[in-house]
């Protein structure tokens, strides 16, 4: 999502970035801080807002996470009250806080991290294992460093001034959100009452500094370049063909040269900007109150891979036969049986070994796409037909 035009916000967009830490509590499990959205001079400025909960934790050893709230209402339970269990069931139920994220660990279980917590006058430090971050407190000076325990001073990334922030967005400017383009919002036929969208949408966001040189990569399925500096990525899985920025399966996490990754823990549409808003900073957006993301640590690409599926789960091995070469049909080509088993002849004379063949679209009648019934005119026989070029060609 970009909210700027140039140097210039766009029109009617209200943005309140964190700036000053005014509350910090370390505990076993992590980092507790308060986050005012302007500079603290005097008690008066207390009284405005908005405030950001953020906290630093760590589920397993070389991982650490990094949630941003607004009306972060446990944080800050656990910032002023003892007794928060008491407190949480007290509350109605359609105002207790909602979860907006993954399973973790669904597989394998966590690497424990042996989290060490600390502050002093100027900064506050989380470390586990390998990967530390380190908190300015510094009056006006807020930011986040993420850095290898052994070498503190080797900036893999860091969240800078105005990193972080909670955003009113007038929601003329969201209308190509993918969630917000959805077939129930736009498409009459689909929807006669339609979906009006509020005056202003709220969004969190969190920004990761990029560094010279530095590439990006990940985010799934796409079909635009490998390296992803200077795209603006929809997680947000669509019908988008081959030839345009959408993408089929979309898979929230990137991975840096720098060595480490990013995983954003939101299941719905989240936002990306790799340097595409602001060229220094890869943006993420998400329509709400609150956001985390977990840098993992490598230093090789293999480990953060390692670790990132051991934090959201790791596929199983599918048969052998997947791995064997694909053919499809393709969306326009026009073809019954004659023109498939062509295709599966040309490819043997040219020794290009087929194990799958896949029909596309039109193995329906046209305009029929959902009864799933073989064109009678095109596959007089589809039971017979199937069963024979799979014995003489061995293709599933």
């Amino acid at each position: 999502m970009k909210y700027n035009d140039s140097w210039l916000l766009k029109a009617g967009v209200k943005t309140a970035f964190g700036l000053t830490v005014t509350n910090v509590k370390t505990h076993d499990s992590g980092i507790d801080l308060q986050v005012a959205s302007r500079p603290i001079r005097h008690r008066g400025d207390t009284l405005g807002g908005p405030l950001l909960f953020v906290n630093l934790n760590s589920p397993s050893e070389g991982i650490i996470g990094l949630k941003v709230k607004h009306f972060g209402l446990t944080y800050f339970l656990l910032l002023n009250y003892a007794s928060i269990n008491n407190l949480i069931s007290s509350i109605p139920k359609g105002l207790a806080p909602q979860k907006h994220d993954f399973e973790l660990f669904p597989d394998v279980p966590p690497t424990p991290p042996n989290i060490q917590a600390s502050k002093n006058e100027t900064s506050a430090t989380i470390a586990s294992g390998p990967l530390s971050a380190v908190v300015s407190t510094v009056p006006g000076q807020y930011g986040i460093d993420f850095v290898p325990t052994s070498d503190p001073k080797h900036i893999l990334t860091f969240a800078g001034p105005k990193s972080q922030a909670v955003v009113d967005l007038p929601s003329k400017w969201a209308t190509m959100s993918a969630s917000s383009a959805s077939v129930l919002a736009s498409d009459v036929s689909a929807n006669p009452s339609g979906v009006s969208l509020p005056a202003f949408l709220r969004y969190i966001l969190i920004e990761l500094n990029l560094a010279g040189g530095e590439q990006i990569y990940g985010t799934g399925e796409g079909f635009g370049g490998v390296v992803k500096n200077g795209q603006a990525i929809s997680m947000w899985n669509r019908d988008g063909g081959t030839w345009s920025e959408q993408q089929y399966k979309c898979v929230p996490f990137y991975l840096s040269s720098r060595g480490y990754g990013v995983f954003i823990n939101h299941p719905g549409e989240v936002e990306l900007e790799v340097g595409s808003e602001k060229m220094s900073r890869v943006g993420m957006s998400v329509l709400g109150e609150e956001l985390e993301i977990f840098v993992i640590y490598g230093p090789t690409p293999k480990e953060v891979l390692r670790r990132y599926t051991q934090l959201t789960g790791r596929p199983g091995l599918p048969p052998l036969w997947t791995f064997g070469l694909w053919l499809s049909t393709s969306f326009l080509t026009n073809y019954d049986e004659k023109t498939v088993t062509g295709f599966l002849e040309g490819m043997r004379e040219r020794k290009c070994d087929v194990r799958v063949m896949h029909f596309d679209c039109f193995w329906m009648k046209q305009y029929e796409w959902c009864n799933f019934t073989f064109d009678p005119d095109m596959f007089p026989n589809p039971a017979e037909y199937l069963r024979s070029i799979k014995e003489k060609f061995g293709v599933k």
